[in-house]
């Protein structure tokens, strides 16, 4: 072998100790990079997940909210509309009530309520024989409409300035005598003007009794005594 040659084959020992190292290197360096691309393409498919995933949160928290919005209104209408038909019926039935009662006491009515009370003693004549001022008091209840709760007076059903109307054959007999509104709504046989004054309170004028101890009841009733003369044709102080 000559020396040219010893070179040559120390130069090819050296080149394949360098492939030797390389090799490994560059095995190490390509399974860097594919572990590199492993790791990024995970990383990209993540983030596409992460972003679905968060849409699809939105999209559910989305609809809950809308659910929980419809049935909150759902809840809410219900509720009002139950409550406004309670309020409904409580107010019906209070009102039904109330013109129940008020017909009652139009219709008919007790003669507690219009009969002279135990122990009382009237404070006019029915007779007649009654003062000149308890007449002329009695003349302007006659025509005071604020007696009653409807804007009557006893003038309204009986005609005024001496226009008698509206009065049976039988309020041409001395009191006590019989009614056709006191038999009918209060169950009287007869009654005496003081009671007449009362029944007209209670019934036509839709308001309380006078009370039996008032100047009003007792100059009213002895303008009632006065009155009954003069629609039956006899003497009488007006």
């Amino acid at each position: 072998m000559t020396g040219q040659d010893e070179q040559r084959g120390r130069l090819l020992a050296r080149l394949g100790r360098g492939l030797a190292c390389t090799t490994p290197l560059l095995m190490v360096v390509a399974s860097s990079a594919s572990l590199q691309a492993e790791e990024t393409s995970p990383f990209t498919a993540t983030s596409a997940d992460t972003t679905l995933i968060l849409a699809s949160n939105a999209e559910a928290e989305a609809e809950g909210e809308a659910e929980g919005e419809a049935e909150g209104e759902a809840e809410g209408e219900a509720e009002g509309e139950a409550e406004g038909e309670a309020e409904g019926e409580a107010e019906g039935e209070a009102e039904g009530e109330a013109e129940g009662e008020a017909e009652g006491e139009a219709e008919g009515g007790s003669s507690d309520q219009v009969g002279r009370p135990d122990g009382y003693s009237p404070s006019y004549d029915e007779a007649g024989d009654n003062p000149a001022e308890l007449l002329a008091r009695g003349e302007e209840l006659y025509y005071d409409n604020t007696l009653s709760s409807n804007g009557l007076a006893c003038a309204s059903c009986h005609g005024s300035d001496g226009q008698d109307i509206t009065y049976l054959d039988t309020f041409r007999q001395p009191f006590p005598h019989a009614v056709a509104m006191a038999a009918n709504q209060f169950g009287m046989d007869q009654v005496h003007a003081d009671e007449m004054v009362q029944i007209c309170m209670v019934a036509p004028m839709a308001t309380q009794p006078l009370p039996w101890d008032s100047d009003e009841l007792a100059a009213l009733s002895a303008y009632m005594v006065e009155v009954r003369k003069r629609v039956a044709g006899e003497p009488h102080d007006l």
